[in-house]
């Protein structure tokens, strides 16, 4: 039964060999009137390890990306679920769990798809400060929501809207999000001053350096794309400067040869 969840052609040309393998075995260890359960469970294990790196051999590019973007949500899944068994208050239901799963899983598929596509490190560390700073502040905001009831609070998500839009017609090139992620802080630094807290002193305080640093990290994000922007703008300058210069090479080449007179053979010369 664990053979059918090799690959396919694992399967077709070791599948008949690791059969024989497995009742060869048996037969032995019934003959030596050994128990059974111990090779079981040896073979269970050793098979299920070889199941696992055979599929992952055998997946495409894309396969291994979601394996470990979801393996990655699953372990960053495991902090809120220990803190609802540490925490006071903290009472999720399963429901609550796998809605949480799937944005880890979204944020982190979004970034890998993103990023792949550049090969820049600014460009790759503004995607992923953008999306920290966006998914954190998509989170924050909808447990503020819930415990204040306030639907004024729900102003916040025209800042994501901000930046969904804004990455669509940037098409996600460097120079339009750097453009969307500083417009995204201004928005929210604008919210942030004209909407009323009304919370007390210490609470509006911690609000404000919330505030603060949600902005500061979509800065940061803008900053990294910028310099992503600036470094691709060199490196085109550069090739065309290369190119124009080998062009320039050749055709200096061609011309000097054009004008080079032509020399008759001795022998055709008289």
């Amino acid at each position: 039964m664990l053979l059918r969840l090799y690959p396919r052609p694992f399967r077709e040309r070791f599948g008949e060999g690791m059969a024989q393998t497995f009742h060869d075995l048996c037969r032995e260890h019934r003959d030596a009137r050994r128990g059974l359960f111990g090779l079981a469970l040896w073979i269970f294990f050793e098979t299920s390890v070889g199941i696992v790196r055979e599929n992952t051999t055998h997946m495409s590019q894309l396969g291994k990306t979601m394996l470990r973007v979801a393996l990655g949500a699953l372990a960053v899944l495991m902090v809120p679920l220990v803190a609802s068994q540490l925490v006071e208050g903290w009472n999720w239901n399963a429901g609550g769990f796998v809605f949480v799963y799937v944005l880890f899983f979204g944020t982190g598929m979004l970034y890998a798809v993103i990023a792949r596509k550049m090969g820049a490190w600014a460009y790759k560390a503004g995607v992923g400060v953008a999306l920290v700073a966006g998914f954190a502040l998509g989170w924050s905001n909808m447990v503020h929501v819930a415990d204040s009831e306030n639907p004024a609070n729900l102003v916040y998500y025209s800042v994501l809207a901000l930046g969904g839009v804004g990455a669509w017609l940037a098409r996600l090139e460097a120079r339009g999000l750097a453009r969307t992620l500083f417009a995204m802080a201004a928005t929210l630094a604008l919210i942030a001053v004209m909407l009323p807290s009304g919370a007390p002193p210490y609470l509006a305080r911690n609000m404000a350096i919330l505030h603060g640093v949600f902005v500061a990290l979509f800065t940061a994000s803008g900053l990294l794309f910028r310099h992503a922007s600036l470094a691709g703008l060199k490196t085109e300058a550069d090739y065309k400067s290369a190119a124009g210069s080998t062009c320039a090479r050749f055709g200096l080449v061609y011309l000097n040869s054009a004008r080079k007179p032509c020399v008759a053979p001795l022998g055709l010369a008289a």
